[in-house]
């Protein structure tokens, strides 16, 4: 007969540091999560995406040859930027939360595949998109004459 069974003060003690073991480690779990942090930066280093433990931008940064692109390329650079550092988010959660929980844990397991379904692998970048054949000129007007046509202003 297990002796915890027969004193019921023994019984809650063990329940009671339980308990408070479990809160120690959920407190641990939830400082680490919130230091996780993930920088990535662009092929060229023109952009750098830092995103926290939940997946939210937490920083941009956009060097001077960042400005001189295409309004197009340069919102791909810092969505595949972001995308491929929350792809990363699952691979440092894992790193930080193995010491606490233990990496075989089915704890981790749920962790991880929550991380993962939310933050699945980038497609593969397409090459820097191409502005549509047009006028050589930047107008804008997308080749057309508006002071031409005769609908006036």
């Amino acid at each position: 007969m297990n002796p915890a069974a027969a004193d019921p003060d023994a019984m809650m003690r063990q329940w009671n540091e339980q308990i408070q073991a479990k809160l120690k480690q959920a407190d641990e779990m939830k400082q680490v999560a919130n230091a996780v942090k993930v920088t990535q930066r662009s092929s060229d280093g023109s952009v750098s995406v830092t995103v926290d433990q939940n997946g939210v931008v937490s920083a941009l940064d956009l060097t001077d040859a960042a400005l001189r692109k295409q309004p197009a390329q340069l919102s791909a650079e810092i969505l595949g930027a972001m995308r491929t550092a929350q792809a990363q988010i699952a691979a440092k959660m894992q790193e930080v939360m193995a010491p606490i929980i233990g990496g075989d844990s089915e704890t981790m397991g749920a962790l991880m595949g929550g991380y993962h379904e939310r933050f699945p692998e980038p497609e593969p970048a397409d090459p820097a998109p191409r502005r549509p054949a047009g006028p050589s000129d930047d107008d804008d007007f997308g080749g057309h004459n508006f002071a031409r046509d005769n609908k006036g202003w």
